[in-house]
């Protein structure tokens, strides 16, 4: 190709792609490609609820058994100890159930050559799936989980003179979790001076964004001044360019002394303009104690207006 030449278009069809929204973040997604879920099993694997991993390992552990099942039918006579002259399906199915989990309860066993070379594939095979459903059942166990909560909305009033954002977090363990830290960007649509479009991630300064110990609540605040990616916008703005707060929590879990994480995503119609969270802290003479019914409860502010 010489230099004054342009490359030919592919005549390939590029595959229909479909924008997935999650977490106020755009995913390109194929939806003929169902084979991506099953390109990194082990992933996949750590990835499904409980019921779902023990689904795959029973309907792999099923099939599994149905190949070696059918192999053995191969040979009729190859089994030894069934009730008629060849081998019918039922005995070769537990057979291959006895061979996978080296059980041998010595009524079924091998006698030709081609029997025993399937029974030396299966056993080996045996090993190698038990290794890796107890690997990955450990890894699920062992993996630490973060159980924060967050608030429903977020509020927008004035807070010591200027106006703030706020939202909540909780700690549902009610184990201390250590060195927890927060932090906050705002998702939003943006168009450059050309003209173009793009969804852009601006960073939230909180007032305070780690904690050294974090057990019951933690209030979270931002202030909307000069230097706050919210500044000059009005709700109207927010809807219009498809505003959404996103949340990051990271922590070290005190017990498992491994990192936890946790995220969370509010859009445009969760802020609320001009409401407070109602005070948690409940003063009983010199008992203090926190009434967690009043975690996602707002009350109005009169002198709350959007900058």
């Amino acid at each position: 190709m010489t230099p004054g030449q342009r490359r030919a278009p592919s005549t390939l069809a590029a595959p229909p792609l479909r924008l997935v929204k999650h977490g106020g973040i755009f995913t390109a997604v194929n939806p003929s490609d169902w084979l991506r879920h099953w390109r990194h099993p082990n992933h996949l694997m750590l990835a499904v609820p409980w019921a779902g991993f023990f689904g795959l390992v029973a309907a792999g552990y099923l099939l599994l058994n149905l190949l070696f099942a059918l192999l053995y039918l191969i040979d009729p006579h190859g089994i030894a100890g069934v009730a008629g002259r060849t081998t019918t399906f039922s005995e070769a199915f537990f057979f291959s159930v006895q061979t996978l989990g080296s059980i041998g309860y010595g009524a079924f066993h091998p006698t030709s050559l081609y029997t025993h070379l399937a029974v030396t594939v299966e056993s080996l095979l045996g090993l190698i799936v038990i290794a890796l459903i107890t690997g990955m059942a450990f890894s699920r166990f062992s993996r630490s989980s973060a159980r924060i909560l967050f608030s429903d909305g977020v509020t927008v009033h004035d807070y010591d003179g200027r106006l703030t954002l706020m939202f909540r977090v909780a700690n549902e363990r009610r184990k201390t979790i250590l060195e927890a830290r927060v932090q906050a960007y705002l998702a939003i649509d943006e168009r450059t001076t050309e003209g173009h479009r793009m969804r852009r991630l601006h960073t939230m300064t909180l007032s305070r964004d780690r904690s050294p110990l974090f057990l019951l609540t933690w209030t979270l605040m931002h202030p909307i001044d000069a230097h706050s990616p919210l500044h000059g916008l009005t709700p109207q703005d927010l809807a219009a360019r498809k505003a959404d707060i996103l949340i990051s929590f990271s922590g070290i879990d005190e017990t498992l002394e491994r990192p936890i994480y946790a995220h969370h995503c509010y859009s445009f119609t969760d802020v609320l303009f001009g409401r407070g969270f109602v005070d948690m802290m409940q003063e009983e003479g010199e008992c203090k104690s926190f009434d967690f019914a009043n975690f996602n409860q707002t009350y109005t502010c009169p002198s709350a207006k959007p900058s």
